[in-house]
């Protein structure tokens, strides 16, 4: 499977150095586009991709080409998948998949029409851990669902184009992939209603958000994001709540430590966590192996999506964020 990717920056030289470290000859990292060949260089030198293009027309013209993978700003991500889709390409969107649901449905309903494999990177739905919460759910460890509390305080500002409604920034679209992508991965996608608050930067993208996701059965989800939280008060953890106890992780998107917990607290046991490739560059960033073997292997069955991440749940976490958005006012100037 020959990739081409579209963006040159921080998530594609993540990728690009653990799919180094795979070194799986069935994922190759064939070819790279951005503002212009001459300004790509230095990055397909450097992560060993084969080819550059003048432009992102060039790569998805390319016949070698099997998947275009699209890491470029938010804002610009239905565009370039949508063009890639009419050249009959598979693809994968980073996330957020797109900025409202209106446009992921035109991004699903082209793949749909086209009959190519389309699906989102969201990373924590293919990884382990995801797959042993699920088990320890499936086994009844914990009791029926009764809610959850996904905390993911964080600051990104140092990201320029998350100040920006002008690239789709902002909190919810930031973090909300891995929120509510962890949330609707073990509590799927039927919610009821969606209800939150949030504070803003003067830029007017929301910095800080604090919503309920409600359930069937009186469930609720208690999730809280930032993007520009002071480091002294940087936190993250999921608590998934049922009726014999719970399970807690220390990160949303990507644990290193799972606990099965009685309902006073008592930490009942811990699960071991196979190991994941971490970026020999950024070590927090690791795991991503996961996505792209799944990718490979859907897109060799001939499937149109993944069972791990499917266009179900794209929709419904776009329905989710685009539903908050608008409690929040926030508005980007290219709806």
């Amino acid at each position: 499977m020959n990739i081409g990717v579209c963006g040159a920056g921080t998530i594609a030289s993540w990728i690009s150095n653990i799919l180094n470290q795979l070194n799986d000859e069935r994922i190759v990292k064939y070819g790279v586009a951005g503002r212009s060949a001459k300004d790509c260089l230095p990055f397909a030198e450097k992560y060993g991709w084969k080819k550059v293009y003048d432009s992102y027309e060039d790569l998805m013209s390319d016949e070698a080409v099997d998947v275009v993978y699209i890491a470029v700003p938010n804002h610009v991500h239905m565009d370039l998948c949508l063009k890639a889709l009419e050249h009959g390409k598979n693809v994968v969107v980073e996330k957020p998949f797109a900025v409202n649901d209106k446009q992921a449905k035109i991004m699903i309903d082209k793949a749909r029409e086209k009959g190519v494999f389309l699906s989102e990177a969201l990373w924590p739905a293919f990884l382990p851990s995801r797959h042993i919460i699920d088990h320890i759910i499936k086994d009844g460890k914990i009791g029926e669902l009764t809610g959850a509390k996904i905390v993911a305080k964080s600051n990104v500002m140092f990201m320029d184009r998350v100040k920006k409604l002008e690239t789709g920034g902002g909190s919810l679209l930031d973090m909300g992939p891995y929120i509510l992508g962890r949330m609707t991965s073990h509590f799927g996608t039927d919610y009821e209603s969606v209800e939150g608050h949030f504070e803003k930067l003067e830029t007017g993208v929301d910095s800080r958000d604090y919503y309920t996701v409600t359930y069937p059965g009186g469930i609720k989800i208690e999730c809280v994001s930032t993007i520009d939280i002071p480091e002294d008060e940087r936190e993250e953890y999921c608590e998934i709540f049922g009726t014999k106890g719970s399970i807690y992780m220390d990160m949303v998107s990507n644990p290193d430590h799972l606990e099965i917990r009685d309902l006073d607290g008592t930490v009942r046991e811990i699960p071991e966590l196979p190991p994941l490739i971490v970026n020999s560059e950024v070590p927090f960033a690791k795991g991503y192996e996961h996505e792209w073997l799944g990718f490979e292997k859907a897109i060799r069955e001939g499937k149109s999506q993944t069972d791990d991440a499917p266009w179900e749940q794209t929709l419904a976490i776009s329905k989710i964020m685009t539903e908050l958005r608008a409690q929040a006012g926030v508005v980007f100037p290219f709806e």
